[in-house]
């Protein structure tokens, strides 16, 4: 992304910590005391709110990502924000009071935060744009043209809450089209002979 200079990089080899998160685990809930920010090196994670009972997928990201909170904790907000591991993760942690010293002090750090930032930016209104689809099907279809390898790595619950579907209505999705590319395929190759 940005190459770093010798000494930053010692710097913060003694700063930053590598953390390993099994599947299901909390990477942010509302218990925690400290504000982490991730980079996630390996694996998946989700990132949902929770209202009362009702947990609303609100992105996924894998490898390659910077993940935090992303909404201000607030005293009077009764959703509950939390990161979960959906496959084994690893992860570099890294205060937030420390990266903001390091976004006033570094440009390479700072350079790095907004290119990540802006990947954050450009994620959030795709997921907006998917969510505001009038039907199942263009959500799902939209899902598997931006997101293509995320379909044979996470599972079928988490993609469905993601798309603001209930599972059966995915899984009735999943087959229609499935059935109408079977028989495209199988019209075309009846065209062709």
């Amino acid at each position: 992304m940005h190459p770093m200079k010798a000494h930053l990089l010692s710097y913060l080899s003694d700063k930053v910590t590598t953390v390993s998160f099994n599947k299901g685990r909390f990477l942010i809930s509302p218990l925690d005391k400290e504000d982490y920010m991730y980079f996630l090196f390996s694996g998946a994670v989700r990132g949902f709110t929770k209202i009362g009972q009702k947990k609303i997928t609100t992105w996924i990201v894998v490898e390659n990502s910077l993940i935090g909170r992303m909404r201000i904790k607030d005293e009077n907000d009764e959703a509950e924000e939390y990161v979960e591991a959906i496959e084994y993760c690893k992860v570099v942690r890294i205060s937030r009071e420390l990266l903001d010293r390091l976004y006033l002090n570094h440009f390479e750090i700072n350079y790095i935060g907004r290119v990540l930032g802006q990947k954050l930016y450009a994620a959030t209104e795709e997921r907006a744009f998917i969510c505001r689809l009038p039907t199942a099907e263009e959500k799902y279809k939209r899902f598997l043209a931006v997101y293509p390898g995320l379909i044979d790595r996470i599972s079928l619950k988490y993609i469905a809450f993601f798309l603001g579907l209930s599972v059966e209505t995915l899984s009735r999705t999943r087959t229609k089209i499935a059935a109408s590319s079977n028989y495209l395929n199988v019209n075309r190759v009846d065209e062709k002979r």
